[in-house]
C-alpha cells in the first residue's frame, strides 16, 4: 500500500485566521464520528468538496518488534473530526460512507474556543499526547455488553486501560481492560 502524504489539519488554509468565536449565520460546528480509521479519508473527501473542517493530528513514535523506530501522523481524537458548515455541507459529509454518526454541538462558542486552543497547541510544535476523558481514579459504570451496569474505578491508563470492580469488605477486586467509550462517568452522589 502506498504511503500517502499527511493530510492537512484543517481546510481552508485560513480557517483559523478568519474563524470568529461564533460561526456566521447558517454555519456551525458539527462533530463527525467516523468509522474506524476513516478520519483522514473523511477529511480528504471534505477538502475535495471544499467543506471547512478541522482534524487535529499529532505525531506518534513507536518501535517495531525488531526495535526500528516508526513515526506516524495520527488523529488526536480517534474517530472524530469537526466540520464547520451549513446543513447542505453536513449532508455532503455523509456521502463518502465514512461516518458512523454526526453529533450536534449545542454550545458553539465553547467548542469553537476549545478547537482554537487545540489548534494553537498543535501549531506550537511542542509534543502533544491525547489525554483520556476518564483519568485514573474516576468512578464509572459500564454502559453496554456482558458487563453492563457494573460500577467500578479506572485504575490504569495506557495501552491497556483497566477498570476494576472492588469488593470493599475484602479490599480486593477484579480488573478488566476497557475503552473510554464503553464506560460512563458517575458523579459522587450516584448510588453504587
Amino acid at each position: 500500500m502506498p504511503i500517502l502524504p499527511a493530510e492537512p489539519d484543517f481546510y481552508p488554509p485560513d480557517l483559523w485566521n478568519d474563524a470568529p468565536a461564533v460561526p456566521p449565520q447558517g454555519r456551525r460546528w458539527w462533530c463527525l464520528h467516523t468509522k474506524p480509521r476513516q478520519e483522514k479519508a473523511a477529511a480528504r473527501d471534505l477538502r475535495a468538496r471544499a467543506v471547512a473542517y478541522f482534524l487535529p493530528q499529532i505525531t506518534r513514535e513507536d518501535r517495531t518488534p525488531q526495535g526500528r523506530k516508526t513515526r506516524s501522523v495520527v488523529p488526536l481524537f480517534t474517530s472524530y473530526l469537526f466540520l464547520l458548515g451549513d446543513d447542505r455541507e453536513r449532508v455532503e459529509a455523509l456521502r463518502g460512507n465514512r461516518l458512523a454518526n454526526i453529533l450536534d454541538v449545542p454550545n458553539q462558542t465553547d467548542l469553537a474556543h476549545d478547537l482554537r486552543q487545540i489548534h494553537q497547541m498543535i501549531a506550537s510544535g511542542l509534543p502533544i499526547v491525547p489525554e483520556p476523558a476518564l483519568p485514573v481514579g474516576s468512578h464509572v459504570r459500564i454502559k453496554s455488553g456482558p458487563l453492563a451496569g457494573i460500577v467500578g474505578k479506572v485504575i490504569k491508563r495506557g495501552k491497556g486501560d483497566q477498570f476494576v470492580a472492588i469488593v470493599q469488605f475484602l479490599g480486593r477486586g477484579a480488573a478488566v481492560d476497557l475503552e473510554d467509550w464503553q464506560v460512563e462517568p458517575l458523579s459522587e452522589s450516584t448510588p453504587r
